[in-house]
């Protein structure tokens, strides 16, 4: 056992090796509650004097010493964590970590298989590790609202047939698949007459619209005489099939 003395309060306790091994050296005064570290204030016992060793017939000698007044059941440790706790505390369930990285794993896969097309239009140097990885195939992404209708016109050409002229635009910073067109030519009353699909290999030779860049589209057809006079009107929309 030790005797300490509280900084605060002066008052001497007794702690045992234990006690101080257990909260590493910290103790709180039962007292005041002052926390200190105990091995800076111990108390060093007064030597004892050894009394000579006393003869068969001569008077037995005794000295008692009187230890030094101590406040009992009035210290406290000082709680704290070993480090065997707290890597204990630390480790995790081997099936809990398997099963949290399998998860992982497969939300990024699915992340890559569904936004594959965007990602390589992003970074074309992608697409065949993409296509690897997903084992399907690496087109140019759908946005129909990155296209837009520029500039259109409708007109009759004096040879016969009619002529539609058209420029998109792709308002995106990456690559656009090109989209399909559907042309509907109307009455007065703003009815439809004809509707027709145009896809997007008879608008452009190319597969996409490259970012932030204009294409133009120039289609040819005919129509029947009788309907051809009522026509007045005509409507574009750009979609993917």
């Amino acid at each position: 056992m030790q005797i300490t003395h509280c900084p605060q309060c002066e008052t001497a306790f007794k702690v045992s090796p234990q006690q101080l091994e257990l909260a590493k050296g910290w103790v709180r005064c039962g007292r005041c509650a002052h926390v200190f570290e105990a091995a800076l204030y111990f108390e060093t016992p007064p030597e004892v004097p050894v009394p000579p060793l006393a003869s068969a017939d001569a008077p037995s000698l005794f000295r008692s010493v009187i230890a030094p007044a101590v406040a009992k059941d009035q210290v406290t440790t000082f709680p704290a964590k070993t480090e065997a706790q707290d890597d204990a505390n630390a480790k995790l369930p081997m099936p809990w970590v398997v099963g949290s990285t399998l998860l992982a794993l497969l939300l990024c896969m699915q992340f890559l298989v569904v936004q594959r097309h965007w990602l390589a239009a992003e970074e074309p140097a992608l697409r065949p590790v993409l296509a690897t990885l997903c084992a399907c195939q690496v087109t140019w992404p759908r946005e129909p609202e990155a296209v837009l209708i520029e500039s259109s016109s409708f007109t009759e050409n004096p040879q016969g047939g009619y002529t539609v002229q058209l420029r998109l635009k792709n308002t995106q910073h990456h690559p656009v698949a090109m989209p399909a067109l559907e042309l509907s030519l109307t009455d007065l009353q703003d009815q439809v007459l004809v509707r027709r699909v145009f896809t997007a290999e008879e608008l452009s030779g190319k597969d996409h619209v490259q970012a932030l860049r204009d294409v133009r589209s120039t289609l040819n057809f005919d129509l029947d005489e009788k309907v051809s006079k009522r026509i007045t009107g005509f409507r574009a929309i750009v979609f993917y099939p």
